[in-house]
Formats: structure tokens, C-alpha cells, sequence
């Protein structure tokens, strides 16, 4: 990911914490829904917010978003939480749903879990 989105992340996130003066997850991940956008788009990948998945255990969930190729072929999945929450109690409750186990990023306005291992580094 270059410097310059990630810096635009910054400044999106800052805005919306001096604007809103919330530390909620439904307006603060508004700023890292933009980031996926421009990433996605520089990999002819396409945005969708709340995609439906349905699960091994046959139930529709929705992921915040999941970035998709043309052909609707998903790359990755994004959901994001709270920043008060313990992201590790969050993905192991998404996981329990059955929400993807791989290739998913679980994310707070300071630190994003790519769930392919198992724990966020310390």
C-alpha cells in the first residue's frame, strides 16, 4: 500500500475525529472504507459495502465490506470495530459466527488484524 493513501487515511480519519468528536466504529470506518476504495480501485477491485456471505452453518451475514473482482470473485473482507472493543474477544466472536476465517482484515481506527494468523502482533 504506497505512503500517499495511507497518509490520506490519516488526514480522513483526523478529519472525522475533529467533525463528529465520535470514537464510534460506524463513523469512524468511513475513513478506512475509503482507503480499501482507492487501494482496491488501483487492482481493478471493486468496493461493496455490507456483502452478503452465507456461512458453513447455512446463515446469511453480512461483512462490512469485501473488496470483489469483476466477475463478483471475492478478494478479500473487511469488518470493522470499535476502538474501545478487544479486537481479539471481536474476531474470535465473528469467527464463532462463521465469518471468513481467511483473508479477512478486522479493524479499529489504531491497529488492523489480517486473519490469516491467528492473534494480532503484540
Amino acid at each position: 500500500m504506497s505512503r500517499q493513501l495511507i497518509n490520506e487515511y490519516r488526514a480522513d480519519l483526523d478529519r472525522l475525529r475533529s467533525i463528529s468528536g465520535s470514537r464510534r466504529e460506524s463513523v469512524l470506518r468511513e475513513a478506512f472504507k475509503d482507503l480499501l476504495k482507492r487501494w482496491g480501485r488501483t487492482h481493478d477491485l471493486y468496493f461493496v459495502s455490507e456483502h452478503a456471505i452465507v456461512t458453513p452453518q447455512k446463515n446469511r451475514i453480512f461483512v462490512d465490506g469485501a473488496l470483489l473482482h469483476a466477475l463478483r470473485v471475492p478478494f478479500g473482507y473487511w469488518e470493522a470495530k470499535d476502538a474501545d472493543d478487544d479486537l481479539d474477544a471481536e474476531i474470535a466472536a465473528k469467527t464463532r459466527k462463521g465469518y471468513p476465517r481467511d483473508n479477512i482484515l478486522y479493524s479499529d481506527d489504531h491497529i488492523a488484524v489480517h486473519r490469516t494468523t491467528a492473534r494480532r502482533p503484540p
